[in-house]
């Protein structure tokens, strides 16, 4: 008898001790996937589950009703390393603790000062590190965390919950010099200062009279977007250069854009490129973002309309724009549905529609003060529901 007592007063202080380590963990992320199995609730047995080699703590004296010990988890050898503690309520007095779970399991905490019919333990939870739950209603006994505390996930990737959302700008001379970057800035900073970021390598100001704008972009003017996945970087003259692929991964790496503002391909239609190469070269832009940030969303734009003429920009034409600009953006619009993903989002957005290739370009390809207040409504738009 003296024995017996012995034995059930080692495995009470072993329970115990591990419930202040389940408790300890209380901040750890989720549980590991096989974790220990809670014992039973009452019993007047000590024989454990499926091989477990020990039997069950033994009271150390009176204990409520609802029996003496509880069960060894499955496969759990007696204080073995790695073992968890099982559903948490300990009897009032001296009686054994919860069951021992099997190893590898996330640790469960003693119950305190519970009834031997005591609350169990609050669940852990697999989402992030958060408060953990508590538990327990009989006799004022509150379970201890278990290693995976129950509580809220992280904010989604790329959103204000972030912090700050940081959009970059891509594109050609559209982008690079002219006023839409500095109208959306404006409007963003009216509306949501301090939870934007406009990012890039480069930084460009076309005089567009906006105090204090945020300047960065990675606009190229004179630029082909099929040159740029072509890797030519000497048939053109281009302001600051002429980019490779390659220089826009670095660009997303540096910067870690959670959305991206493209307006590509004017040059490309003007330059007769086929309307299955751009859209190609947008699937490689796209590629690269989401290799910078996986759940990076992504705006194209459907490209404003041109009308190149003799009298709007000397000695240029383009007779095949007409045509050429709305087959791309038709292509553009059964792109998106292909490149989208849960994940990463890619949207079409309509630029040409409204837009007066006239009245709102000053040389017919460069949007004027009007019609950079159009561009940036349209992606001003399309941001909003992300703040």
């Amino acid at each position: 008898m003296n024995t017996f007592r012995r034995t059930t007063a080692s495995l009470s202080l072993t329970v115990l001790f591990a419930g202040f380590l389940g408790f300890a963990c209380s901040n750890d992320s989720a549980p590991d996937k096989e974790s220990g199995g809670s014992g039973p609730m009452a019993g007047t047995t000590s024989v454990g589950n499926d091989g477990g080699r020990s039997g069950g703590a033994g009271t150390g004296g009176a204990t409520a009703t609802g029996g003496s010990a509880v069960g060894a988890g499955t496969g759990g050898t007696l204080g073995g390393a790695g073992m968890s503690v099982g559903n948490a309520g300990g009897p009032a007095r001296g009686g054994g603790a919860g069951a021992m779970g099997a190893p590898g399991g996330a640790a469960g905490a003693v119950g305190l000062g519970g009834a031997p019919s005591g609350g169990q333990s609050g669940s852990s939870s697999s989402a992030g590190a958060g408060a953990s739950a508590q538990a327990g209603t009989s006799a004022g006994g509150k379970a201890g965390s278990g290693s995976g505390g129950a509580g809220s996930g992280a904010a989604g990737a790329g959103g204000v919950g972030s912090g700050t959302l940081k959009i970059i700008s891509i594109g050609d001379s559209i982008t690079r010099a002219t006023c839409w970057r500095a109208k959306l800035w404006q409007a963003l900073n009216t509306a949501h200062a301090g939870h934007f970021d406009l990012v890039g390598t480069l930084k460009s100001d076309n005089g567009c009279n906006v105090s204090g704008y945020d300047q960065d972009n990675q606009g190229y003017s004179s630029s082909l977007l099929t040159e740029v996945v072509a890797g030519v970087t000497n048939a053109r003259t281009c302001d600051p250069t002429c980019p490779t692929l390659d220089d826009f991964a670095a660009a997303f790496n540096t910067t870690k854009p959670d959305v991206a503002l493209i307006h590509y391909g004017t040059n490309d239609v003007w330059n007769g490129k086929a309307t299955n190469d751009i859209t190609a070269g947008y699937s490689q832009l796209v590629d690269k973002l989401r290799a910078a940030n996986a759940n990076v969303k992504v705006f194209v734009a459907k490209i404003i309309p041109m009308n190149v003429t003799g009298s709007t920009c000397s000695g240029c034409s383009c007779s095949a724009c007409t045509t050429a600009i709305p087959a791309l953006n038709s292509a553009i619009d059964a792109w998106v549905t292909t490149k989208s993903s849960a994940a990463s989002p890619v949207v079409a957005v309509d630029q040409f529609t409204g837009f007066d290739a006239t009245a709102d370009t000053k040389d017919g390809v460069h949007p004027n003060d009007s019609g950079s207040q159009k561009m940036a409504a349209k992606w001003g738009a399309a941001l909003e529901p992300l703040f």
